[in-house]
């Protein structure tokens, strides 16, 4: 601001002559950290994951379908929500309160046991490695060791 000129504006019957002030300098010091922002997406880098509202209690660890924004088990005998899977619940909740739900990607649990092989859906949104012998066939994805499952849900097949 050192190098701006001063304005003189002449008009009829009176002058105004506006000169800038300088801005004292400021010194910028290190504060207290501010607060936290909100939380990022849920779910592990590399998969893809949703929040969405639990339609009843749901457990950790359970395959889920969507209907109307909110998720429920599913069942490999479901004919009627097979078509609407959303994913593998990541967290537990009560009915009307927020679950995270991964829909592909590496899952990792320690409490697994897994062998390596395909995983599909049984009761109840249970993962097993036991294809069921009626209802509906639904790979959800591979154990590729004993705690971490790729999820790669494939569409149904109707059994016999």
């Amino acid at each position: 601001m050192a190098d701006t000129p001063t304005a003189v504006v002449v008009a009829q019957p009176v002058v105004i002559v506006t000169q800038p002030r300088r801005a004292p300098a400021a010194i910028v010091a290190s504060g207290p950290q501010g607060p936290g922002g909100p939380p990022g997406q849920p779910g592990p880098a590399g998969g893809s994951s949703v929040q969405r509202l639990a339609g009843e209690t749901i457990s950790a660890l359970r395959l889920v379908y969507e209907l109307n924004d909110k998720v429920f088990y599913l069942d490999a005998d479901d004919g009627d929500h097979v078509d609407l899977v959303c994913g593998v619940t990541l967290t537990s909740a009560t009915a009307g309160q927020p679950i995270n739900v991964q829909s592909s990607g590496p899952m990792d649990d320690s409490a697994w046991s897994w062998s390596p092989g395909p995983v599909w859906l049984g009761p109840a949104g249970q993962l097993t490695q036991a294809p069921p012998e009626a209802g509906f066939l639904l790979y959800v994805g591979r154990a590729v060791s004993s705690t971490r499952l790729i999820i790669n849900i494939d569409q149904p097949v109707e059994l016999a």
